[in-house]
C-alpha cells in the first residue's frame, strides 16, 4: 500500500529533511517512527528537501508498506502517538502505486517572515530580524524578475545539471511590522529560496541593482549570487499535486 502523509515541523532542532551521519534529520526521525509502529523497515519519499533550520507548515512524504491495507485514520493516529514535540503529523491519505511525493509533485510555495520591528529573542528561530527600512516597491520588482522560467544555477549551491525552474507566482505583504514573502514554482533547488531572498537585501541595500539580478539569471553561474539569508524565517507552507 502507498500513503501520503501531510506533516509540520519546527526545523530549528533539525540538520534538514535528508539523512545524514551522527545529526538528527527528519527523515530519519520519521522513518524511526514508522519502524517502531509499523514493525518493519519503511523508507519515505518527501516532496523535497529541506534545508538545515528550516520549517514547514504542510511538507508532504509518501511511503510503500508490505502489510495489509490499515485505515489511514488509525495510521495518523499511531503516527501522532510516536511523534515528537516539534513533529506534527496532520493527515494521512491512499495513494495509488505510482504516486511519489517528489515526482509527482505540481508547485510548492514557501514563506520567508521578516521581522521588521523589534527584535524578540523568543522568535529569533522563526523569523529573520532586519532592522533597516524597507523599499517595499523595489523589492517587489526584484522579486517579479524571478517569474517566469530561468535557469537558477546563480541563485544556488545544487550539483544537479538541470537547473531550470519555474516560478509561477510571487508576493509581498507588509502586516504591522512584519514583511511576509511567498514564492510559488514547480521546484527549488538548494539554498535557491535563500539566495533569492539574500538577493532582495543587497537590492534593499543597494549592494545590487535590478540589472545585476537580471544579468545573475540571464549568465548562469553556480552561486555567483553569493548572498544567502538565515534559514530561520524560512517555511515551506504547501504542496499541491
Amino acid at each position: 500500500m502507498n500513503y501520503l502523509v501531510t506533516l509540520s515541523y519546527d526545523g530549528s532542532q533539525f540538520h534538514g529533511w535528508a539523512k545524514q551521519n551522527n545529526v538528527r534529520t527528519i527523515q530519519e526521525e520519521i522513518e524511526k517512527i514508522l519502524e517502531r509502529l509499523l514493525n518493519q523497515k519503511v523508507t519515505i519519499y518527501g516532496s523535497g528537501r529541506t534545508d538545515a533550520y528550516v520549517h514547514a507548515l504542510a511538507q508532504t512524504f509518501s511511503f510503500n508498506i508490505k502489510k495489509n491495507i490499515i485505515p489511514c485514520k488509525s495510521l495518523l493516529n499511531g503516527l501522532k502517538s510516536l511523534q515528537p514535540s516539534d513533529i506534527d503529523f496532520i493527515s494521512v491519505k491512499r495513494v495509488d502505486g505510482m504516486f511519489n511525493a517528489r515526482f509527482s509533485c505540481k508547485c510548492k510555495t514557501y514563506r520567508y517572515v521578516i521581522n521588521n520591528g523589534e527584535y524578540d529573542v523568543f522568535k529569533s528561530n522563526y523569523e529573520y530580524f532586519y532592522k533597516r527600512k524597507v523599499n517595499i516597491s523595489l523589492l517587489k520588482k526584484g522579486l517579479n524578475l524571478f517569474k517566469g522560467e530561468h535557469d537558477f544555477k546563480s541563485f544556488s549551491t545544487s550539483v544537479l545539471e538541470n537547473t531550470k525552474r519555474i516560478i509561477y507566482k510571487t508576493s509581498i505583504v507588509k502586516k504591522g511590522h512584519y514583511l511576509y514573502v511567498e514564492i510559488t514554482g514547480n521546484g527549488f533547488l538548494r539554498n535557491m529560496v535563500r539566495m533569492i531572498m539574500g538577493s532582495l537585501i543587497d537590492l534593499n541595500e543597494k549592494k545590487k541593482s535590478l540589472n545585476d539580478i537580471k544579468n545573475l539569471l540571464n549568465i548562469p553561474s553556480k552561486g555567483s549570487a553569493i548572498a544567502k539569508i538565515k534559514a530561520c524565517g524560512l517555511y515551506l507552507v504547501d504542496v499541491k499535486y
